[in-house]
């Protein structure tokens, strides 16, 4: 693959040297990745971190662990690849929600300078075993102009000789790929693109204002975020035309602290997007993404709280234990900002244009679009690792059948990072992620959910470690 993430390969193939233990699972049934078809009453030699033997009638070490796999179910380790963790508040909280719930890889897409500084660090402690946690790829920084939107996260530039500049050092400081977002321009993507290309990085990210999703494909973008502006892309009209309506429609209050005008103006856009779609248009772009091999990360499992908060019971799920008090009173609608100020035309057409993008992922997928799973922790109503099951299961609602859906959580995250030779498949010889699952996620998709054991790096957490685990973010997250 061109694009190889030589840091994050670094890391992967040149770990610590450690005692080499021998975990056996016995008489399991293996869900390879590499064939639909699930090989039954296999046993799974682990020998350090590798796959060492994978077969029927295999002698067994005598020092091995063992585990008995009958009636269980082996699938390669989950991959979340939209996450914002890689951060002194979130990360090992959250890497243990992650572990706990399967998930072993995750690519974090975008930090403040105090959590980017903290990479190499995260990274030894991961490899060392003092750290629980998964894999880890990074942006570090985001590029967004000059008036970044979530200044926290970026770094601010203006210009494209400041954009190429910014791109070296953001691969000088250890980034395995460029983020772009909304505010970049035109002249700065393309020199952004350029110079990553130069670097051998990859860039992907939201799809900027100033750019449609046909042009940013055709540049090389890897990946676009929640879907990016397809919508708009696929409108009969052009960008400039939709804003104009879009504000000639809404007129601000003028009172203080009044952002009302921001929803209503996001929401007559909205309404006159989904008023002039396209369907041959979408259908020319879905065809440039496969052309292009233009991955989508669609975030459902954000995007569902945000658009249904009043169908429903988002601000009662359980899974909020695991969430810091202080975090969760940023989640309540008077206190989010996303939330605050919704308009009821808001609330009608948010609902509206989510029911829409789920008929455009349908679409994509039948069109032969790439997708890969992605959650955008930590924003509200998503939990870390939980909320990538969640996200499983909204695939399939799309039309994914629950082995496509597990495609874009395996094999997809590790052919998009250049990684299938060492992992998104068990074969023999790969590096030991796996989750060990009490039943047949081929049948239901849900049942992702009912695991049994992990193995990160060869590292094995049985069912009470990972039971350890979630109790001890509970009880951290209420003093919080």
């Amino acid at each position: 693959m061109k694009f190889i993430l030589t840091f994050a390969l670094m890391w992967i193939f040149f770990l610590p040297s450690r005692a080499k233990t021998v975990v056996v699972i016995r008489d399991v049934t293996v869900i390879d990745m590499v064939s639909k078809a699930p090989k039954s009453q296999q046993t799974v030699i682990i020998t350090g971190d590798r796959i060492s033997h994978i077969g029927r009638g295999l002698k067994i070490p005598k020092s091995a662990t063992l585990i008995d796999g009958t009636g269980k179910f082996l699938i390669p380790g989950l991959w979340d690849m939209h996450v914002h963790v890689l951060r002194p508040d979130r990360a090992e909280t959250f890497f243990k929600l992650f572990i706990a719930n399967g998930v072993t890889g995750v690519r974090d897409m975008g930090t403040t300078e105090e959590g980017f500084g903290m990479l190499s660090r995260v990274r030894t402690d991961l490899s060392s075993g003092n750290l629980i946690g998964p894999r880890i790829i990074v942006a570090g920084r985001i590029m967004d102009g000059a008036k970044p939107t979530v200044a926290v996260n970026s770094i601010p530039f203006s210009g494209e000789a400041a954009a190429r500049d910014q791109v070296n050092r953001l691969k000088f400081a250890g980034a395995d790929f460029i983020k772009v977002y909304d505010g970049v321009s035109r002249g700065e993507y393309l020199a952004i693109v350029d110079e990553a290309n130069k670097l051998n990085l990859p860039v992907v990210g939201h799809v900027p204002r100033n750019l449609t999703s046909f042009e940013a494909s055709n540049a090389g973008q890897r990946s676009f975020e929640h879907l990016g502006n397809i919508l708009r892309s696929c409108s009969s009209l052009d960008a400039k035309t939709i804003e104009d309506r879009a504000s000639a429609d809404v007129k601000p209050s003028g009172k203080p602290d009044d952002f009302s005008a921001i929803p209503a103006r996001i929401a007559a856009r909205t309404k006159i997007e989904l008023q002039t779609f396209d369907e041959a248009k979408c259908n020319s772009l879905y065809a440039t993404f496969v052309k292009n091999q233009t991955w989508q990360v669609p975030t459902l499992a954000a995007k569902r709280p945000l658009s249904l908060l009043e169908d429903g019971g988002f601000t009662k799920d359980p899974r909020m234990e695991y969430i810091p008090r202080n975090e969760l009173e940023t989640w309540k609608p008077e206190n989010n900002f996303f939330l605050k100020f919704r308009t009821p035309e808001f609330i009608i057409q948010k609902k509206n244009l989510y029911l829409k993008e789920l008929e455009l992922v349908r679409d994509m997928h039948r069109a032969g679009v790439p997708f890969l799973t992605g959650t955008d922790i930590p924003g509200a109503y998503i939990y870390p690792g939980f909320s990538l099951h969640d996200e499983l299961e909204l695939l399939v609602q799309t039309g994914f059948t629950p082995y496509e859906a597990l495609q874009s959580a395996t094999i997809g995250p590790a052919k998009f990072l250049g990684m299938e030779k060492s992992l998104g498949t068990i074969q023999k010889g790969k590096l030991a992620d796996l989750v060990l699952l009490d039943r047949n996620p081929l049948e239901d998709i849900r049942n992702t959910r009912n695991i049994v054991a992990v193995f990160a790096n060869g590292r094995y957490f049985s069912r009470r470690d990972l039971d350890g685990m979630l109790a001890a973010v509970a009880g951290s997250a209420v003093s919080k």
